[in-house]
């Protein structure tokens, strides 16, 4: 006779098992998009923070270097005498001007030129190892950030801007009282305006 208390054990259907991998794939899926997102997110804020630190540095830089620039002759590798003592030239997305710089020990000369060019799409800054070198390529050069789509200079005598330096006779002998600098990178654009030193008299 049967007893009443027998226990009965079955195990899972069919249906059963297949809503359970349904269910552990969703979670598995689910979990894995939720990672992917946010190692992605991850990686753009890493990207946008080096950028921003980037963009920073360099802006410093520039800022620096024309903030203690100095009025004075400058001359070519002949030993000719430029037409300005701040040039860049019309059309040529480059700079060039005399500036005080760290020189790194008291035997070397504080006083350099600076070149800032554009070439192959990136933003050069070269440091010359004097005022008035003898060779075209005595200078080290640093990349300033790269990937340009377009790299302009515009200069400002106080009353009006110009796409070149020096503008006319009359700024031959002088800074620009203001210098912008407008660039575009994967479609963004930037501007800085910069005021450099104009304290000094240029002395001939």
């Amino acid at each position: 006779m049967p007893s009443n208390n027998q226990n009965f054990s079955r195990g899972f259907t069919l249906i059963e098992v297949l809503v359970s991998i349904v269910i552990i794939t969703i979670i598995i899926v689910v979990s894995t998009n939720i990672l992917q997102s946010s190692l992605a997110s991850r990686e753009t804020i890493f990207k946008k923070l080096d950028e921003i630190q980037k963009f920073n540095l360099a802006s410093s830089i520039i800022k620096r270097d024309l903030r203690q620039s100095l009025n004075v002759p400058m001359r070519d590798y002949f030993g000719n005498a430029y037409e300005a003592t701040f040039f860049a030239p019309e059309g040529s997305n480059s700079l060039t001007f005399t500036t005080l710089v760290d020189a790194g020990n008291a035997e070397s000369s504080s006083v350099k030129r600076i070149e800032y060019v554009v070439e192959d799409g990136s933003f050069y800054r070269r440091q010359y190892f004097s005022d008035n070198p003898y060779l075209n390529q005595d200078y080290f050069q640093s990349i300033m950030f790269d990937g340009l789509e377009e790299l302009n200079f515009r200069f400002s005598d106080g009353n009006s801007w110009s796409e070149f330096w020096p503008k006319d006779p009359m700024t031959a002998t002088k800074i620009p009282s203001l210098v912008q600098v407008r660039f575009s990178i994967d479609d963004r654009s930037f501007e800085w305006i910069i005021a450099p030193n104009i304290d000094n008299v240029y002395q001939p």
